[in-house]
């Protein structure tokens, strides 16, 4: 299994690429978000090429594609992150000489944007160096579950088969939520005397919504849910309510209303879909695996009850500092005596935690997670999360085949982000806009501040191109879309609203958007195919022509607009300074000549 690369590369790119795609399959936001970055990366790398100096005779080490400043980026440095730029868009580009060498550029650009950083002593700041903490534990946790936990998880076939069924399968549920153990208890009792979902809801929930219909989640299917919750849903039979059931974010009682499974499941889409159901079945068969290897060591502690309640009244009588954080520390700055640090709160098979490493546990938890403590019941779930990383990183930091320089490379590249982050904000912190700067922008070019076509839609997501067409025929021959919808639509979140996209300006819709400029209010548009295996048709539902603005309407998007402008023409200068200042260079003919498989 090949080592996992931990890469933070979000930034704050401010550039909105939409051409390349309008809507992404059955994803979450996050993954959405990730291929909107890795677009945008590549098309700011681009702008940066010749920035790059390109020399006749190669002058790298062997195995070196590009150098900047102290950095080497090696053939399979830049392989693994032309694979994961690939994978991030959907499988939908072409990795041509000019796609690989703009990916080649991100990293020349990320690494000389490093170089400044340690120049200007960001890596040396309070703030970076708490940070930098933080992504060590974090990458020292990650290898302790891959070695003590993921290795360990062995995927079968029937594993596979039981997300195909999920996979075709949708449920609704409803749910009561508490944030404890001691709360969601309660609630189950009282359901257990003839309480109602519908009854309990309204003092549960502050979403009126959910008060209001009883906590009713509507549809979901695989992967949409945390994976608690989905274990329990789909092994339920409707109507059934469950025990209080824990997840990522504390304790939910589930009522399953609905079951939909899809008539005929065949063995040749089994088969052509297998090896992304074994990705998927392993994602969540270590997740589950690392919850119980949580729950095994948490109740398996031996816990000092009475030590932990003073130090919850301790905690009580300080509640802002136990919330407070100043990176110049290196501990909580409770007023602990010097003789209660040594107290033991939890121990295990030779593993102590005592007062003194609480203090430090707390310290690396975030003041917004320590905010969450309102109660004792909620502080202790907390000290049980801080007592197992304790014990996990004495674990992992002792493991004889532990890589460290793995680890070490690892730690590395992960700061590397938050460095790249910290010059991002450098760049905001450059940019002037004045008022005489948005009145010319808008007086030299009134017609690009217009207000845009705007449609309402709704969508129907396939995965299948066949199925698309045909369906996207009977619709125009007159079937009920709601009808097709339900029957054919894809993603289960999509359903339950219909469908319904919202009013968007056609500029959002990216390559499809000039074959919707045409379209009228009940008409349809598509199939059009987005990525693999997600194809698309939309209803158009009304139409808002486009007009023009005023300047006091159109103000705030002037303003925005120069800020983007100069804070590109800004950063775009300052990237082409940092690259000849550390000397970047590509070996071209190294480059194009690499193969690899994808």
């Amino acid at each position: 299994m090949e080592k996992p690369v931990f890469v933070e590369f979000d930034g704050k790119l401010n550039v909105a690429i939409r051409r390349m795609n309008f809507r992404m399959p059955k994803c979450n936001q996050d993954q959405r978000r990730g291929f909107r970055v890795a677009v945008t990366a590549l098309v700011l790398a681009m702008w940066g090429l010749s920035c790059v100096a390109e020399r006749d005779e190669p002058l790298l080490s062997d195995g070196v594609v590009a150098t900047v400043g102290s950095f080497e980026i090696s053939d399979r440095h830049f392989t693994n992150q032309l694979k994961r730029f690939y994978l991030r868009t959907g499988q939908a580009v072409n990795l041509n000489e000019e796609v690989r060498l703009g990916v080649l550029d991100a990293r020349i650009e990320r690494y000389a944007i490093v170089e400044y950083a340690r120049e200007q002593g960001w890596d040396r700041e309070p703030d970076a160096l708490y940070n930098r903490a933080l992504i060590e534990r974090k990458v020292l946790m990650e290898a302790y579950q891959r070695h003590f936990i993921h290795d360990l998880v062995q995927v079968t076939e029937s594993h596979e088969r039981e997300v195909f069924r999920r996979y075709n399968t949708t449920l609704r549920a409803s749910h009561l939520f508490a944030e404890t153990r001691r709360e969601a208890d309660s609630l189950y009792n009282l359901l257990q005397n003839g309480a109602t979902f519908d009854s309990l809801a309204p003092s549960v929930f502050r979403d009126p919504e959910l008060a209001s219909s009883g906590g009713d989640l509507g549809y979901f299917s695989l992967d949409e849910m945390d994976i608690a919750f989905e274990e329990q849903a789909y092994s339920m039979q409707p109507g059934q309510i469950s025990a209080p059931v824990k997840t990522s974010r504390g304790y939910s009682i589930i009522k399953l209303t609905e079951v939909a499974a899809a008539p005929m499941l065949t063995e040749t889409e089994f088969a052509r879909r297998r090896s992304s159901l074994r990705q998927v079945a392993r994602a969540q068969q270590e997740e589950l695996a690392t919850r119980a290897d949580i729950r095994q060591v948490t109740s398996a502690m031996d816990w000092n009850e009475a030590g932990i309640d003073v130090l919850w009244e301790l905690i009580s009588e300080n509640s802002s500092l136990y919330q407070a954080h100043n990176p110049e520390l290196n501990e909580l700055p409770l007023p602990v005596d010097d003789g209660a640090r040594d107290v033991v709160l939890a121990r295990y098979q030779g593993f102590r935690f005592t007062v003194g490493d609480f203090l430090t546990e707390a310290y690396y938890t975030t003041p917004a997670r320590r905010a969450q403590a309102s109660g004792f019941d909620q502080f202790r779930e907390q000290l049980e999360g801080m007592v197992y990383r304790s014990y996990a990183l004495g674990l992992i930091n002792n493991y004889p085949s532990l890589d460290r320089a793995f680890i070490q490379g690892s730690i590395e590249e992960t700061f590397y982000g938050y460095l790249f982050e910290r010059f991002e904000g450098y760049i905001d912190q450059q940019v002037r806009v004045d008022e005489a700067q948005v009145r010319a922008a808008f007086d030299s070019y009134p017609e690009e501040f217009a207000s845009p076509l705007h449609l309402e839609v709704a969508e129907m997501v396939f995965t299948s191109e066949s199925t698309a067409e045909r369906v996207a025929e009977r619709l125009r021959q007159g079937a009920s879309f709601e009808e097709q919808l339900q029957e054919y639509g894809a993603p289960v979140e999509s359903k339950r609203r219909q469908g319904y996209i919202g009013n968007l300006p056609v500029t959002e819709f990216g390559a499809i958007g000039p074959a919707l400029r045409d379209v009228q209010a009940g008409e349809y548009a598509g199939p059009f195919q987005i990525a693999e295996d997600y194809y698309l048709v939309l209803r158009v539902l009304g139409r808002t022509e486009s007009r023009a603005l005023s300047f006091r309407e159109a103000e705030p998007q002037v303003r925005d607009y120069v800020f983007r402008t100069r804070r590109q023409q800004q950063r775009t200068a300052k990237i082409t300074e940092l690259k000849s200042r550390y000397n970047a260079y590509v070996d071209l003919q190294r480059l194009n000549t690499l193969s690899f498989e994808l």
